[in-house]
């Protein structure tokens, strides 16, 4: 239901949109539309559970890249985002809500070294490089300039 969610461009908010009636009616005959609050507490984390176990099998062993990049919404929350390259797949490894942190980057480095930690113990792979300073924490790594960050 999730992937027809997505293919169908339902908006969680408005999950009765004439596109999705449209698309039931042609794909899924006699298919019930389920509401916002089934789709957001019921079938997306059950769908997103799935995918995250799948996900952390095939990282399991592997080599990981870490890159991390923050920004700041039109509500004023500054989100960072963390994520790893393993197997050649992209996956997401967490959001931070670090609006009431001080943007420093001593808090930065301790958000990362939460990242390397999560990768190492729940997703069972190897950091080998990070695209952020934490050469002093893990002379180790790899850490290769941001090249958004060099203009």
């Amino acid at each position: 239901m999730l992937d027809y969610t997505i293919l169908a461009d339902w908006e969680i908010g408005l999950a009765r949109l004439t596109t999705s009636a449209v698309f039931c009616d042609c794909f899924l005959l006699r298919t019930k539309i389920p509401s916002a609050k089934v789709l957001t507490q019921c079938v997306m984390p059950h769908a997103l559970n799935r995918l995250k176990t799948v996900a952390k099998e095939e990282c399991r062993g592997a080599n990981a890249t870490l890159q991390c990049d923050g920004w700041t919404g039109e509500n004023h929350h500054h989100l960072l985002g963390f994520m790893m390259t393993a197997q050649r797949k992209l996956h997401t490894v967490k959001v931070y809500n670090a609006s009431r942190d001080p943007q420093t980057a001593e808090e930065l480095l301790q958000q990362i070294l939460e990242a390397i930690s999560k990768i190492e113990t729940e997703w069972g792979a190897t950091v080998i490089a990070c695209t952020t300073d934490a050469s002093e924490k893990f002379p180790h790594l790899v850490v290769p300039d941001c090249i958004a960050h060099q203009v």
